[in-house]
Order: C-alpha cells, then sequence, then structure tokens
C-alpha cells in the first residue's frame, strides 16, 4: 500500500525539514511533539519557510498535535525526536498503545543502532526501518535506510518508493554503528584535527587543500563548525565506543577543549573559525593555546589531501567488508550526502599518487652510496 499519511514525532532538531519536505510532494503530515512552545516554534518554523518561497500554500498540508493518538491512521510514523535513547523507548511505548492498523515506524537509527533500539520495545520489528535523512534535510537528497535481519521486504520497498516520491535517493544499509554518512564523516573531520594537531596546517589551508585537490565543496573544519564541535565530538565519541575503541578513531582531544570553552561553531559564533552575520572573518585565536605546534611543521596541500582521503578510504574499505555495503552504496552517500564529485574508491584510481604514504624523511638522502 502507498503512503499518503505521514505522522512525525519530534518538532526539534530534522523533524521541522522532514515535515516541510513532505507538505512540499502534497503528503499529509502530523506534526506530533510533547512540547507545546516546540511545536509552535517548529510550525512558525515551517510558515516563515513557505511564505517567503512563494508556497505558503503547502502549510495545510501539515498539522500539528500534542496528543499521540492524533497520529493514527497514519501509513508511516517518523521518530525524529532529539531525545536519548530510554526516553525514545518511552515515546515507542506511546506510541505502540495508540496506533491501530498496520504501519510502518522510520526510527533514526545508526547511533543507536536500531536492534539496541527496539530492544525491550514492543514494536512491530518487521516494519521497523532505520530512516537517516541527511542534514540539511531540505536540501541533502541522501536517506539512508537501515534494516535488521527482521525487517520485512514489504517495509523495505515501501520506504524505498517513499524516498523517491519525495525527490531523495535511498541508500540501504544492514544495521551497523554509524550507518554509511557517519562511518565516513569521522575519519574526514577527524584527519583534519590530526594535521592540525601536528602542526601541519592552519585550519583555513587544510579545508582550502581539500577543496582545491579534491574538488570538494565543503573542508573538513567548515563541516565541524556547521554541524557544531558539540555534536561533531559526540557523534566520534559514541562510535568509537560502539566499535570498540579503535585507534582511528579516537576523539579529538583539540575538538574537546574547544566544547569545554563553549567555542561551538557557526551557532556559537566561534569554533575552529570565528564567524560574523554566519560568514567566516577568521581563525580562533585560541587554537594557538591548545596546538603546541600550530602551523609550525606545514605540508604541501597534496600532501593534506592525502592525509585526510587515506583514512576515509580505509573506513569505506571496513565498512565494505563488515556491513558488506557495496562499493556503489558508499560512492553514493559520497557524492549525494557530502556533494563530493566522486567517493573515495574514484579518489583512490584517478589520484593513486595521494594515497601513497609518504616514507620518513632520515636525513641521510643525499648521501652518495659506496
Amino acid at each position: 500500500m502507498p503512503i499518503e499519511a505521514v505522522g512525525i514525532i519530534g518538532a526539534t532538531g530534522g523533524g521541522v525539514g522532514i515535515a516541510e519536505v513532505l507538505a512540499l510532494r502534497g503528503f499529509q503530515v502530523r506534526l506530533y511533539d510533547d512540547f507545546k512552545d516546540s511545536l509552535n516554534i517548529a510550525l512558525a518554523k515551517i510558515n516563515w519557510s513557505l511564505s517567503r518561497s512563494g508556497k505558503g500554500e503547502f502549510l495545510a498540508n501539515i498539522e500539528g498535535v500534542q496528543d499521540m493518538i492524533e497520529l493514527k491512521g497514519a501509513d508511516i510514523i517518523i521518530e525524529a525526536a532529539s531525545k536519548e535513547i530510554d526516553e525514545r523507548k518511552i515515546l515507542f511505548e506511546k506510541l505502540k498503545n495508540v496506533m491501530g492498523s498496520p504501519y510502518i515506524i522510520g526510527a533514526r537509527a545508526g547511533m543507536p543502532t536500531l536492534a539496541s533500539l527496539l530492544e525491550n520495545t514492543e514494536l512491530p520489528i518487521d516494519m521497523t526501518i532505520g530512516i537517516n535523512f541527511a542534514r540539511p534535510v531540505k536540501s541533502n537528497l541522501l536517506v539512508e535506510l537501515i534494516r535488521t535481519d527482521r525487517t520485512s521486504d514489504k517495509a523495505v520497498n515501501d520506504c524505498i518508493d517513499f524516498i523517491r516520491k519525495i525527490g531523495k535517493t535511498p541508500v540501504i544499509i544492514r544495521d551497523y554503528p554509524g550507518a554509511i554518512f557517519e562511518r565516513l564523516l569521522r575519519p574526514f573531520i577527524l584527519s583534519a584535527f590530526r594535521i592540525l594537531e601536528a602542526g601541519k596546517g592552519m585550519p583555513d589551508e587544510i579545508d582550502e587543500a581539500v577543496k582545491e585537490c579534491g574538488g570538494i565543496p565543503t573542508g573538513p573544519f567548515e563541516i565541524a563548525d556547521l554541524i557544531g564541535l558539540d555534536a561533531d565530538y559526540e557523534a566520534t565519541k559514541a562510535i568509537y565506543e560502539a566499535l570498540k575503541s579503535p585507534e582511528r578513531l579516537t576523539p579529538s582531544g583539540v575538538e574537546q577543549r574547544l566544547v569545554q570553552y563553549g567555542q561551538l561553531g557557526k551557532k556559537s559564533t566561534i569554533g575552529i573559525y570565528i564567524y560574523d552575520d554566519g560568514r567566516i572573518v577568521g581563525i580562533n585565536p585560541t587554537l594557538s593555546n591548545v596546538v603546541k605546534y600550530l602551523g609550525l611543521k606545514k605540508i604541501t596541500k597534496t600532501e593534506i589531501f592525502g592525509e585526510i582521503m587515506r583514512p576515509v578510504l580505509e573506513e569505506a574499505k571496513c565498512l565494505a567488508s563488515e556491513v558488506m555495503a557495496s562499493e556503489y552504496d558508499i560512492e553514493t552517500v559520497a557524492k549525494i550526502g557530502f556533494g563530493w564529485p566522486k567517493g573515495p574508491f574514484s579518489y583512490l584510481r584517478e589520484k593513486e599518487e595521494s594515497f601513497r604514504r609518504k616514507a620518513p624523511k632520515t636525513g641521510f638522502e643525499n648521501l652518495e652510496t659506496f
């Protein structure tokens, strides 16, 4: 049965963007939140966005509700609540008690995994699927669909059709910490911090090297500031712990210090960069206090690009073996989700030299042999 009526749980975070995207595609949406203020703010944001784009009539497709019983009759419930796992499970229990006819549950998954989210709940496991809308929801065309061994083919196929109808690209993957999007994003940003911490480049030089050498639209530090250094650090920490603390994904000490100082990125007007009216106007001077060799041992742009993309490629290979994600799906996530011109495997084929590790200099390179 095609999906037509949609319930969304959570009027903060991604729920607002999801509701607007669906309304513009003609879906009937009910947006649920416990808190009236959160709901009113969400509806005001959507009204502002639609009205300014000359599409105010689509607001009629969205209704805000505070009673979960109002979600009954929806073909799919999309969970977008910004809550801890225990609070989310309580929401699911409430949902189970009010929903009647068969319906699909699309839960935020990856961190935690869908399986851990479903533990000790009585949700219809066969009709529950992970749905991760890549942010920013309104402009990013990627949606990860995450299935467990018990997710039905019907739920998966119905969601594939649904995601395509709203003009986005679905990628179907197995339930595993971080899914694909976050697992590739972590080493991309972490590698930039490693280069910074080693004094091999300033933040703007690192971002510029990635953009110039790879044709990538946004540098790793720009992305980290946009996400929020606090959210980025917590995402890295969660995946690091879920994967049993692999050294390659050790969270950055520099990022942690900035978070402790309340320097969280664009939303606080200072993170890696300083912001004025949303624009970068300088580099955070605090970095000189937390990075011992800041910018003292600089390397070339090509070397920076290689040092960032090698760990991304290694993580892609891990995904291919651990999660059995296909090269095509990994490349799709990189291109559609990140906006890269190509994925890590394509970069390897086209820029193989950048992926070769340079032998450390010994100081004896210029001595004649005898």
